[in-house]
């Protein structure tokens, strides 16, 4: 209970509005709306910087953990695809593509989050698991993996607007 108590007050304010600003977004992203590529690039976005600032700034291993990072994402994007194909529903209003309300992209939002913040405390709490190439394989096959997820839900988007705009024309 200390350690969580600890944790708390150690972590810095930026990261609790980070939190709060993915929380917002994960919550608006699940809602009924209007499909906007771009906009869906955001929260990965973020969440690539947040990986490749550790990997080149702080690993022992960059070369390898890119390596590792680029091939999970692959892996990612592949269960990405699956698991939105899956869950996500289309349908076009007033000539708009519109995803149906669903609560994936918060839940991943979330996972993501907690998981990379996880492994960011363990790696203050041992400054070791930056000289480690075990601990840099872990960190970046999870990033590449949760951001891979991220993608796949973007690709499957882009798929169905693509194919909409098709048979509109068509």
């Amino acid at each position: 209970m200390i350690l969580i108590i600890e944790i708390f007050k150690l972590t810095p304010v930026y990261v609790w509005l980070l939190l709060a600003f993915l929380i917002q977004r994960g919550i608006s992203t699940s809602q009924e709306r209007e499909v906007n590529i771009l906009k869906s690039f955001l929260v990965p976005g973020i969440f690539i910087l947040w990986g490749m600032y550790n990997i080149l700034s702080q690993f022992a291993h960059p070369y390898y953990s890119l390596l590792v990072y680029a091939v999970f994402l692959c892996i990612g994007i592949y269960l990405g695809t699956k698991l939105y194909q899956n869950n996500y529903r289309f349908f076009v209003k007033n000539g708009a593509v519109y995803r149906a309300k669903n609560y994936l992209p918060f839940y991943i939002i979330l996972v993501n989050f907690v998981i990379k913040y996880s492994l960011n405390i363990y790696m203050y709490t041992d400054p070791e698991a930056i000289n480690r190439l075990s601990f840099n394989v872990l960190y970046t096959a999870i990033s590449g993996t949760t951001v891979g997820l991220f993608f796949g839900g973007i690709l499957i988007t882009y798929r169905y607007v693509t194919n909409q705009r098709g048979s509109l024309r068509g």
